[in-house]
C-alpha cells in the first residue's frame, strides 16, 4: 500500500513537472516535457508548431496517442498535402470527419475538394459544413462561386433549411448583384419577424432594378403575413404617417433630414423644423411609387410657423418639380400634377432659390393623398 502511494506521488510529480515545462512553451522545454511524460498528445501537437521541419513525425505520434483528435488529423493532412501527398491528405481529412461531426472537418474537406476542383464531394461537404455552421457562411459561398455563379444551383446544393443560413445567403446574393428570387420565396414560406430586414433588402433591390411587379408581390405577401403594418400596396403608402416608417423602407417613406433640420411624425402628417443653418439643397423625405401610365394628382395641406417668405420646399417626381411652397400661416391645400413613368419616386426637396434666405421656422404637412386624375374627374 505504501509503495503504491509512493508511485502515485512520483507520477503526480512527473505530470506536474511536464506541465510546467510545457507551459514555458519553448522548443527545448516542450521536448523535455514530452520526454518526462511521453503519453500526452498535446505535447507533440505543440512540437509540430514549434519545429515545422519535423511536424509530420510529431503529428503522427500525436495521432497514435489520441486517434480521435480531429485537429491533429487536419494538421497532418495539411502538412502532407503541402508535400504533395494528396491521397494521404484526403485520408487524413476524412479521418478527422469520422472522428468529429462538427464544422471544422467538413469545412476542411470542402476546402480540399475546392482546391482539387472536384465538384461532387465539394458540394457534399460544403452542405455538411453549412448545416453545422454557427458563424458566417461567406467563406463557403466564396468557395462555391468557384464552381458556379448561379445562385439557384448554390441554393439547391448547399443552402440547408436553417433561417440564419438562408438569410445570409439572400444578403450575399444581393451584395453580389445576383438574382435572389428563389431563396426569397423559400424564406417567405416560413417567414418570421427576423426575416423582415433581408426580405425588405430584396424588395429594395427589385425596386432599384425596376422589377416592380415582383417587388409589389413580395410587399403584398408581407402584408398578408402581417409582417408590415400596411394593407396591399396602393398609390401612396403610410400617407398619414400613422406608422413609423420601416427602417428598410421598400415602398414606405425614407426620411433623410440633414444637419440643421428636424423632421418628425405628427398626428395625421409630419412636421419639418428649419434651424436656418441647414444646407442650401437637400432631400427631406421620399417614397417609391407603384404607379404606371396616366396622370396623377398629389394633394396635401400645409401651414408654416415663423417663416417669413418661402419654405423653398418643392415636391419632385422624376424631373418634374412643383412650385416652391410659400409661407402660409393658415392651413392651405395644394394639388400638384405629374405623369407616371416606368419608375416613379416622390420626394420633398429643399432648394434655396436665388434671392431668398434659408428658412427658419416650422412647416406642418397633413392629409396627403395621391390619386389618378381620371378618378378625381369621375367624382
Amino acid at each position: 500500500m505504501a509503495l503504491a502511494l509512493v508511485i502515485a506521488a512520483l507520477e503526480t510529480l512527473r505530470i506536474g513537472w511536464a506541465d510546467y515545462l510545457f507551459r514555458k512553451d519553448t522548443l527545448q522545454s516542450v521536448r523535455l516535457a514530452a520526454r518526462v511524460w511521453p503519453g500526452d498528445a498535446n505535447f507533440y501537437v505543440r512540437l509540430a508548431d514549434l519545429d515545422p521541419r519535423n511536424a509530420v513525425s510529431y503529428l503522427r505520434r500525436a495521432i497514435l496517442l489520441d486517434p480521435l483528435a480531429s485537429k491533429s488529423w487536419i494538421a497532418l493532412g495539411l502538412q502532407v498535402e503541402q508535400q504533395g501527398s494528396v491521397a494521404e491528405a484526403e485520408s487524413c481529412y476524412l479521418e478527422a470527419a469520422r472522428a468529429d461531426k462538427q464544422f471544422l472537418p467538413a469545412w476542411t474537406l470542402a476546402n480540399f475538394y475546392s482546391r482539387r476542383n472536384d465538384a461532387v464531394p465539394f458540394w457534399r461537404w460544403a452542405r455538411n459544413a453549412t448545416q453545422m455552421s454557427y458563424e458566417s457562411i461567406r467563406p463557403l459561398l466564396r468557395l462555391a462561386s468557384v464552381f458556379t455563379g448561379n445562385g439557384n444551383v448554390i441554393m439547391q446544393q448547399m443552402i440547408v433549411p436553417r433561417p440564419n443560413v438562408e438569410r445570409e445567403f439572400l444578403r450575399y446574393l444581393i451584395e453580389e448583384n445576383k438574382d435572389a428570387s428563389a431563396i426569397a420565396a423559400r424564406i417567405l414560406n416560413r417567414a418570421d419577424p427576423e426575416d423582415l430586414s433581408c426580405l425588405m433588402a430584396w424588395i429594395n433591390r427589385l425596386i432599384e432594378t425596376r422589377r416592380l411587379p415582383e417587388a409589389r408581390q413580395l410587399w403584398n405577401a408581407l402584408s398578408d403575413k402581417r409582417m408590415i403594418p400596411y394593407p396591399h400596396l396602393t398609390h401612396l403608402t403610410n400617407a398619414d404617417f400613422s406608422q413609423k416608417p420601416l427602417e428598410d423602407a421598400g415602398f414606405d417613406w425614407r426620411i433623410t433630414p440633414p444637419p440643421g433640420v428636424d423632421c418628425e411624425r405628427t398626428g395625421g402628417g409630419f412636421r419639418v423644423q428649419f434651424s436656418g443653418k441647414q444646407p442650401e439643397a437637400f432631400e427631406l423625405i421620399s417614397q417609391y411609387l407603384d404607379v404606371t401610365n396616366g396622370t396623377f394628382l398629389l394633394s396635401f395641406e400645409y401651414r408654416t410657423v415663423d417663416i417669413q417668405t418661402t419654405t423653398n420646399l418643392r415636391w419632385r417626381t422624376g424631373e418634374v418639380f412643383s412650385e416652391p411652397l410659400p409661407a402660409a400661416e393658415n392651413w392651405t391645400r395644394v394639388t400638384s400634377v405629374f405623369n407616371a413613368a416606368s419608375l416613379n419616386r416622390l420626394s420633398l426637396q429643399e432648394q434655396r432659390a436665388s434671392g431668398t434666405t434659408r428658412p427658419e421656422g416650422i412647416v406642418y404637412f397633413r392629409r396627403l393623398t395621391l390619386s389618378t386624375a381620371s378618378s378625381v374627374q369621375s367624382k
